[in-house]
């Protein structure tokens, strides 16, 4: 039986890279990924990388899904650790997936391991699969912009509050 695990990416491990390349060819994106985590790595040692993320005050990491040593899906997360927010961006995928596990696994990881209050996912009005999925797990679809749904999910303990002030 085949396992799925989500990674964190580590821009020094060899073996992620060549996953990232193989995911990146096999769903014809520009190597935009590697491309960043190669600037990362010829910039800056790892052990100042990891000082400078536990500093800062931005999050940028990319979270995969792994099957049988190979990315199954993938995606961005950027936010501000003051504000407490995020928006994640999923890459998209040559063969559709109609429940993306991922959606689920990232937004819980930025609510309850980065202390994120509020996550927002941008969809292309055009993914109507990744649409319905997210109003199925009932994130709050905030409007249209440049072609993008903007979805919504907030921390449970934040919904809770709002509902009794109002």
């Amino acid at each position: 039986m085949s396992i799925e695990r989500l990674f964190l990416l580590d821009p020094y491990n060899d073996k992620h890279i060549s996953m990232i390349k193989d995911f990146e060819k096999e769903n014809d994106l520009s190597s935009k990924i590697s491309e960043n985590i190669g600037k990362i790595r010829s910039s800056i040692s790892k052990e100042n990388y990891l000082n400078k993320k536990k500093k800062s005050n931005e999050i940028s990491e990319n979270l995969f899904l792994e099957k049988n040593l190979k990315i199954i899906d993938c995606c961005l997360i950027q936010g501000e650790k003051d504000i407490k927010t995020c928006r994640i961006s999923f890459y998209s995928l040559k063969n559709r997936i109609i429940k993306r596990k991922l959606v689920n696994y990232v937004a819980n990881y930025a609510l309850n391991t980065l202390g994120m209050e509020e996550v927002f996912i941008n969809v292309s009005s055009s993914d109507k699969s990744m649409i319905n999925y997210l109003n199925s797990l009932g994130y709050e679809n905030l409007g249209e912009d440049n072609n993008k749904i903007i979805y919504l999910k907030e921390k449970e303990e934040k919904k809770e509050e709002q509902r009794k002030i109002a």
